[in-house]
């Protein structure tokens, strides 16, 4: 993607090969890599990497008196993924919803030039382009607990166990990225919707008798 047609002069003078007449405003402007003014299969280049370059995790884990804590993060670096969420197409047969995005849509001389016009028709959308393909690096904390527990001696002389701990704790708490899927890691190199890791509380009691 090189990015959106704002009138019909930037086509013609942009396709001055063999100007395609579908082509209209609003529509994904893609790059001439060979430069004859046309745009073919001979433009194709090979993009993206759905191979992280690294993953990494920090466990952090304290406790003090009857306190414990513990904490982990979990990431990947350098990779991309195509994110089929972005397509702007109104006869697309996806069963979901558009994203708040498609708001901010070309309509107009002007008014965007990375979100294509939305229609019915072909505004590019079908082929596939570095439009759909982002950065899907990410940093996730993904289980964070905290716990107490009652003084050994306290619990077996006023309730006849051995120990009583209290916890609370959480899954998915938050993630930092830049991809604008529903989640980062999906591991779909295709992100259709895949449904996102969902956030989860938790609340219990462990008892050893």
């Amino acid at each position: 993607m090189d990015g959106i047609y704002q009138n019909q002069s930037e086509i013609t003078s942009y396709l001055h090969g063999t100007p395609n007449p579908s082509e209209k405003p609003g529509d994904i402007k893609f790059k001439d890599i060979n430069g004859d003014g046309v745009i073919n299969d001979q433009d194709r280049d090979f993009i993206g990497n759905p191979n992280p370059r690294f993953s990494y995790g920090l466990n952090l884990s304290a406790s003090y008196k009857g306190f414990d804590f513990s904490a982990l993060f979990q990431g990947v670096q350098g990779v991309e993924k195509y994110n089929d969420l972005k397509k702007i197409i109104d006869y697309d047969s996806r069963p979901f919803n558009h994203s708040v995005r498609t708001l901010d849509a070309w309509h107009g001389e002007g008014t965007s030039n990375t979100i294509p016009r939305s229609t019915f028709n072909d505004n590019g959308s079908s082929q596939t382009s570095s439009i759909f393909v982002e950065n899907a690096s990410y940093l996730r904390l993904k289980n964070v607990e905290i716990g107490y527990s009652l003084n050994s001696a306290f619990a077996k002389s006023k309730l006849g166990v051995q120990n009583i701990r209290f916890y609370i704790s959480g899954q998915n708490i938050f993630t930092i990225t830049k991809y604008t899927g529903l989640d980062p890691e999906s591991t779909d190199i295709i992100d259709m919707g895949t449904y996102p890791q969902s956030r989860a509380f938790l609340f219990g009691v462990n008892v050893k008798f």
